[in-house]
Parts: C-alpha cells; sequence; structure tokens
C-alpha cells in the first residue's frame, strides 16, 4: 500500500519554472560549450543502449548530455517510528514520513578535456499516519555509469527536507552541481538518481 496525493498541474509548473532557474542560476560559464537540457527525464529504465556511437564533443554535444534514469524502488523512501521496520505488520501505522522524488533535470558543460554535469532532483515529503514535522535528512545518491556498469561517479547526499510545524509536506529541490569527469568518447553514459536507504540492517 502506498500514500497518493493529487498532483496540482499550476504548481507543478511553478516548481519546474523555478527549479529550471535554479540550474541555470549554477551555469556561470560564459567561454564554454554548454548544453542546457533542462527537460524532465520519462525515460523507462534500461541497462544498455541500442547502439555506442564514438561522437566529438566539440560537435556534437548533444550526444555528451547523458539520459538520467530513476530506478524503479528507488524513487520512495519511507522513514517510520523507532524500531518499526518498512516489512513489518502494520509499518505504515507507523511512518513518520514518506519522500518521492518527481522530476529529474541535467545540464552538460564541456571544456577541453574536462566534461560537467549538473543534475537536479525534485521531489515531495509528507507526514504519514504519525503527523510528525520537522526537518529530516533524504539520502539521495547521484551516480554516473558506462554501459559496462563501470561506475565513474557516485555520491550520497543527505538533503535537508523541513514540513513546518501544522503542515503536512514540503516539496524540496537539490543540484548536484560537482559531477566533472573525463571526456569520454563514446556516448554510453547514463545518469541514475535514486534514494539510497544503505544496506539493510542486520
Amino acid at each position: 500500500m502506498k500514500l497518493a496525493w493529487e498532483n496540482n498541474k499550476a504548481l507543478k509548473m511553478l516548481s519546474l519554472s523555478a527549479f529550471a532557474v535554479l540550474l541555470a542560476a549554477c551555469n556561470t560559464a560564459t567561454k564554454n560549450q554548454t548544453e542546457d537540457t533542462l527537460g524532465i527525464s520519462d525515460q523507462p529504465e534500461q541497462t544498455e543502449t541500442a547502439e555506442v556511437q564514438t561522437i566529438d564533443p566539440a560537435t556534437n554535444l548533444r550526444a555528451f548530455c547523458p539520459r538520467t534514469i530513476l530506478r524503479a524502488g528507488t524513487e520512495t523512501y519511507r522513514t517510520f517510528e523507532g524500531g518499526v521496520k518498512k516489512g513489518d505488520p502494520s509499518a505504515l501505522n507507523s511512518l513518520q514520513f514518506q519522500s518521492t522524488i518527481t522530476d529529474v533535470a541535467r545540464e552538460c558543460n564541456y571544456t577541453p578535456g574536462n566534461f560537467n554535469m549538473r543534475v537536479g532532483v525534485k521531489g515531495r515529503v509528507i507526514n504519514g499516519p504519525t503527523g510528525l514535522t520537522g526537518t529530516l535528512n533524504v539520502p539521495l545518491r547521484v551516480a554516473v555509469a558506462n554501459t559496462a556498469n563501470e561506475v565513474i561517479y557516485s555520491q550520497l547526499h543527505q538533503v535537508p527536507v523541513t514540513i513546518p510545524e501544522g503542515g503536512s509536506n514540503a516539496l524540496f529541490s537539490f543540484v548536484d552541481g560537482d559531477i566533472n569527469i573525463p571526456v569520454p568518447d563514446k556516448n554510453n553514459l547514463v545518469v541514475y538518481v535514486g534514494f539510497d536507504e544503505g544496506p539493510p540492517e542486520q
């Protein structure tokens, strides 16, 4: 059983506009070639590309901006009252917060010998039956890998989100702007985004 809420189209449009401004503000380079791809990923999860091609970043920057994938099962993160685990019977009765990733965007910036990506994530946190408010950290991982499953970049971020007293939900946005990797010569990179709870407790 999953908690759900009704989307508000007007709110989503305003949030996307603010999110685009946030990412655009990160890009201060004036002499670099930049691919601003602030579209939201709607690609299904895949583990390989149909064809890997050699590319020239100087002339084909769009091929240089890897697609983003939100892996199934990592789009939601739940926290429970002390000692309760998500697999326990009636665990939802002890649910404190449910966090959900709603949108992912990316921006690519190329300079000779260096490839920088900014990956933005937008989401929402709601409180559960406990009605708890306050600040929690959501564990958000951003990783870049190639189609051979070799990890090139991986970082776990603790993103603070605050539900104000008397409130029931809060929006959050986060930008990882520290993805600096060697310039690849093939369009075989994929960006993975999702919550990472770490290994199960023993």
